[in-house]
């Protein structure tokens, strides 16, 4: 098991490296790099406990035990690193997503239709309040009703909206869409609009979707201790190797 989780997280990393080079961010790269190194490492901790226990050589299980605990204590840090910074990662993922929907929106299409999708999907729209589409670099900003040339400053002169994309409309109907869509700058939204933010929603879906691969870590520490419990086992009960005589 601990060797097929290995290579599959080897593989999965080295093309996220190939896939994403002259585009990832360093911080990106450096985590890839350190789940490729640990991959390796599990890799071949599982690979020397296997040929020691065929052939029953100490060294060789000496070997796998010290590349086994030495990826478990990879994986505690991490799990302790998540866990001590949980508030600051999920604020980050809160910018991050404000920041999308603020620079990156109608720019990158990968994007685009991520920001679409979790709009139309979570049924949300913006990351904090709909009210974060007056700063989107997508939407042009706010914008005033025109009948003639002369722009009008007074207290007279028409209310500012601004736009929202599509994929906050909560109705079907294409004309009540397009008509929810312009909202006024003194408001959040509307009828025909969904009014819960992004933000929250994506935060407790990728909760509720963690679940799973929780499990899975677990399991795999599980299965990670017993084996390192297997390997200093079969070290100690394995003869010495005398191949090269003794000193």
């Amino acid at each position: 098991m601990l060797q097929l989780v290995g290579v599959g997280a080897c593989v999965f990393s080295g093309w996220a490296l190939w896939d994403g080079r002259g585009s990832e961010t360093s911080a990106g790269r450096a985590g890839l790099c350190a789940l490729v190194a640990w991959a390796a490492v599990l890799t071949l901790g599982a690979l020397a406990a296997l040929a020691g226990a065929i052939r029953g050589s100490a060294s060789l299980l000496a070997g796998a035990f010290a590349l086994l605990a030495l990826s478990a204590l990879a994986e505690g840090g991490a799990a302790w690193w998540g866990a001590a910074h949980s508030a600051h990662l999920t604020q980050m993922l809160r910018d991050r997503l404000r920041h999308t929907l603020t620079h990156d929106y109608g720019v990158l299409p990968a994007r685009t239709h991520m920001l679409d999708a979790i709009q139309h999907g979570l049924q949300c729209c913006g990351a904090e309040s709909t009210r974060d589409w007056q700063h989107a670099a997508w939407g042009g900003g706010l914008e005033r009703d025109r009948s003639g040339e002369t722009i009008d400053l007074s207290v007279r002169a028409p209310a500012a909206y601004y736009w929202v994309p599509r994929s906050c409309c909560s109705t079907a109907d294409p004309e009540e869409c397009e008509a929810a869509r312009r909202v006024a700058a003194a408001s959040g939204g509307g009828a025909g609009l969904h009014g819960a933010p992004c933000g929250a929603r994506v935060l407790d879906a990728l909760s509720a979707a963690a679940r799973a691969p929780l499990a899975a870590a677990g399991a795999l520490l599980a299965a990670h201790a017993a084996a390192l419990l297997l390997a200093l086992a079969l070290c100690l009960r394995a003869h010495p190797d005398t191949r090269y005589g003794t000193f």
